[in-house]
Order: C-alpha cells, then sequence, then structure tokens
C-alpha cells in the first residue's frame, strides 16, 4: 500500500504546542494548528509515558492463552485482556517482561515482538508493542492484585469464541490475536 512521500507536507502544521495537564502516565496538549486549506484550529494529542513504547503481551501455553481480568474505569466495566502497561523505561522488551511478572506472575521461557500497533491514532502519540510469550504451563499467581483480580488460561478456540460473541472486546488482544495468526505464531 502506498502512502504519501515523505517530500508532500503534512495536512495539518502544528504552529503552537501547548501542554494543557499532565500527570506521571501521560500528558495532554491542545495544540494551535493549521490545517490544508489554511484554516487554523486545535487539534488534542495525547502523550503517554513520555512517548515511551508500551507493551501488549499474548501469552501461550500449548494451545491455550493467558488472559487477565482487571476494572477498566474509564469505561466503568471489568474487563478480560492480555497483560498490557505503560512503558518502564525505553525498551519495549524490559516492559513486557516486567508486565508478565506483575499480571501472570513469571517471566515466560520466549518471549518475541511481533507488531507494533498504534491504539488510537485520531488523539493519542503512542506506539504499543505486541509480543508473544510461550510458557511451558499455565502460570497464574499475579504479584500485583491491586491490578489483577483473576487469571485465565483459555484453549484457543474457547477464546476466539468469547471474541466473536463480543465478551472479549480489548482492543489489544483482538489486535495481539490477528498479528499472531498473521505471523504464523498461534
Amino acid at each position: 500500500m502506498d502512502l504519501p512521500t515523505p517530500n508532500q507536507p503534512p495536512p495539518i502544521r502544528q504552529l503552537e504546542q501547548r501542554s494543557v495537564y499532565s500527570n506521571r502516565f501521560l500528558r495532554i496538549y491542545d495544540d494551535i494548528v493549521s490545517f490544508a486549506n489554511g484554516n487554523p484550529g486545535t487539534y488534542v494529542r495525547i502523550v503517554e509515558a513520555e512517548g515511551k513504547s508500551g507493551a501488549a503481551i499474548l501469552p501461550l501455553a500449548g494451545g491455550h492463552v493467558g488472559l487477565v481480568c482487571t476494572y477498566r474505569y474509564p469505561i466503568r466495566e471489568w474487563e478480560w485482556g492480555i497483560p498490557r502497561g505503560f512503558a518502564h523505561g525505553s525498551d519495549p522488551e524490559v516492559t513486557a517482561l516486567a508486565e508478565l511478572s506483575e499480571e501472570i506472575g513469571a517471566e515466560p521461557e520466549a518471549l518475541k515482538r511481533i507488531a507494533t500497533i498504534n491504539p488510537n491514532s485520531g488523539i493519542l502519540s503512542s506506539a504499543v508493542h505486541v509480543f508473544v510469550a510461550r510458557y511451558a504451563k499455565p502460570i497464574s499467581c499475579p504479584s500485583d492484585r491491586d491490578e489483577i483480580f483473576d487469571v485465565r488460561w483459555l484453549h484457543k478456540d474457547e477464546l476466539m469464541a468469547h471474541i466473536a460473541s463480543g465478551c472479549i472486546k480489548d482492543a489489544f488482544t483482538i489486535a495481539a490475536i490477528g498479528a499472531t495468526i498473521a505471523s504464523g505464531q498461534f
């Protein structure tokens, strides 16, 4: 698929960067911009973890996939999904290993990066590295009990049925499954 050439000017130009909020996880900007038609405007963008990449990890053990149950405050719901997290430094693999230790309870025997995704490129400037983590057997002893309510290992067919039924709707989980299938790792 062809994209515009790097020489082509972007249709939205930043005129002024304006930080309107920040905390230890993110910074929100409401930039002054100029659109392709020359009209001025503003554009909100969110930079997570100082622009460092997060990680989402698909844990596999035999024919099973490890999922964690977490309360997601922004949507006010409990959600089953793969382990994930903000950057733990500048190396995404370090982040992946830390998240697996916290959320599953152990580092995997093997870890492979299979994709990089932009979770919501309309407002987030972040990239998240997607990994496949291979375990010899299912592990379910998370160290972060404040974040993780439960860990379950579902057979791949059961997981696909939960996705098809809408029971599992976490975008990172669905993207990781797609990337894993596309890379021949599933």
